[in-house]
């Protein structure tokens, strides 16, 4: 595969219809992400969809908006699948809406069922054929609704608002009464065990270097809408069941940070996951009584995003066995066929959306719980009574399509990911180089941290370390110079079939940038995300960008 022509400003990334990232061409069209700039979204056609709706998404919004009881129409309305995700939406509005919002009270914030009555001769096990959920909220109440949306990643499917509006099915809105919400039925789509049973087999396919009794199976693993939804419904589970502090070592996913800094009592952040920060973890938890604390969990990736480290899982997991902690750990990065967590993690999370779906035009994610974790019994047993499966029937039916190749997909990225780190790393020590330094799991001083989890190799597949790397530039002009001048895709997301790069701190960061600093995230970071294209036509394009990043700093 030879690296593609790129999109032009604003348009899908990859060039599919419900792909989940945008073209964003220039450091300042990611600066005017970042800073959320009116006129630059709206030249958007598109954009991830937990920050930017689809386009089906807002037209099925409109629809459902204009045939509200005009009494009680709002300004603004946000679909949801599940009606505990609207339920909560709604919390969210009213618990959040501070003093500015005026106008913002539980009799302006509604929530409204759905009925989706499709035309004779559909498809038995299409999901349109049930009930969506609306929440209705003044225009106040828009930035609020959004962030909820995309905090959780709970909300509408594209393809699911696509087949609405395709079938032009009649919607007949009810009030919904919070006393007799319906939940959606799980649906009997074969392609949903299908899914599952990679999912384990995955996690199973290598013997393990723990051994372990006990061997996931398909009622081990959930699925979700999308990985954020995963992380969420975790949180949520943990604070149900023990509603204490939690801990994240490393740092990570930026939302995974600002969802758990929104639901729970208290969250401790360890942003570099180094040993020393792991003694002050261990110097806490000793110190300080559990009746006071009440720590409920630890959570870590394997390895980290953006910077891609590794903590000492191997000492977590001891340390979680002392204080009786629950140990989560995130591989997305790593992916099941690099890493097997499972010997330390009582939970794994994985977004499904990345590399396991590997071409970017699915939201999707996934929980799998160990069967050998002393938590098991308790915390399955309290998810599997509340679960509803909302991952849409068409995205699951892509999914488990794309995700056929998953392992050689894996192989080639891995492949070329180690191949431009390697000619990277060489530059670092250069002083005509306008590198400062290199992130990749192979070369962090993390590395046996994260080689204490490779998978052992098979006939089939030889473990690396991932897709990403992320390289830090001298100063912020360079950075410029190298992103202006690197003609791959540019924009959120990564794991997909085409190479993305993004200036991380500039689009996640842009109004925290102290903080990310204080952190160890610099401001003149860009993170690249290889595709299925030819290594060297890769580098040829990233030898460009560097020249021009060089002769800038003469």
């Amino acid at each position: 595969m030879t690296v593609s022509e790129r999109p032009s400003l604003g348009e899908t990334v990859p060039r599919r219809p419900h792909a989940v990232s945008v073209q964003l061409e220039t450091w300042k069209n990611i600066v005017g992400m970042g800073l959320g700039d009116a006129k630059l979204l709206a030249t958007l056609q598109h954009g991830y969809p937990r920050s930017i709706l689809h386009k089906s998404v807002k037209d099925l919004s409109i629809r459902c908006r204009d045939m509200l009881d005009q009494k009680h129409v709002r300004d603004s309305i946000m679909l949801f699948s599940s009606g505990t995700a609207a339920s909560r939406c709604r919390d969210y509005i009213l618990t959040l809406k501070g003093d500015k919002e005026a106008d913002v009270s539980p009799s302006s914030v509604l929530l409204y069922l759905i009925e989706v009555l499709s035309h004779p001769g559909h498809n038995s096990y299409d999901q349109a054929n049930d009930v969506l959920y609306a929440v209705a909220y003044p225009k106040s109440a828009a930035v609020l609704a959004a962030t909820f949306w995309r905090l959780t990643g709970t909300g509408l499917s594209s393809r699911q608002a696509e087949d609405c509006l395709r079938k032009h099915v009649d919607l007949q809105p009810m009030q919904l009464d919070l006393s007799r919400t319906r939940p959606s039925p799980i649906t009997l789509h074969p392609v949903y065990n299908a899914l599952l049973s990679r999912i384990a087999g995955l996690v199973e396919r290598t013997v393990p270097t723990v051994p372990r009794p006990s061997k996931v199976t398909n009622s081990d693993v959930f699925l979700y809408p999308s990985g954020m939804s995963s992380i969420y419904h975790v949180h949520q589970l943990l604070l149900n069941w023990r509603a204490g502090e939690t801990t994240i070592l490393g740092f990570s996913y930026e939302l995974t940070i600002k969802m758990m800094e929104t639901y729970g009592p208290e969250l401790h952040f360890y942003s570099f996951g180094t040993d020393g920060e792991l003694d002050q973890l261990a110097s806490y938890l000793e110190q300080t009584p559990p009746e006071v604390h009440k720590m409920q969990a630890i959570w870590c990736e394997c390895p980290s995003n953006p910077l891609l480290r590794t903590v000492n899982l191997r000492r977590v997991r001891q340390l979680a066995k002392k204080h009786d902690l629950v140990v989560v750990v995130d591989e997305t990065i790593g992916g099941f066929a690099n890493v097997d967590v499972l010997d330390v993690a009582d939970i794994v999370i994985s977004s499904l959306t990345k590399t396991f779906n590997g071409y970017g035009d699915v939201l999707a994610g996934s929980v799998i719980f160990n069967p050998n974790s002393v938590y098991y019994t308790e915390l399955h047993g309290r998810l599997s009574a509340s679960y509803v499966n909302t991952l849409y029937v068409e995205d699951a039916i892509q999914l488990e399509r794309n995700s056929r190749n998953y392992l050689s997909r894996t192989a080639r990225t891995n492949e070329t990911a180690f191949y431009l780190v390697s000619r990277l790393i060489s530059l670092v020590d250069d002083p005509a180089s306008p590198i400062a330094a290199v992130y990749y799991p192979s070369v962090c001083w993390s590395v046996e941290n994260y080689r204490a989890q490779m998978r052992p190799a098979t006939a089939d597949f030889i473990p690396g370390y991932g897709c990403l790397f992320t390289i830090r530039f001298e100063d912020v002009p360079s950075a410029i110079l190298f992103f202006n001048n690197f003609h791959v895709c540019k924009g959120p997301s990564f794991g997909a079939d085409v190479t993305i790069a993004l200036p991380y701190v500039q689009m996640v960061l842009q109004n925290e940038k102290d903080w990310a600093r204080r952190n160890g995230l610099e401001e003149t970071i860009v993170r690249v995300a290889v595709g299925l294209e030819d290594g060297a036509k890769i580098w040829n394009r990233m030898e460009d960008a560097l020249a021009a990043a060089s002769m800038g700093r003469k």
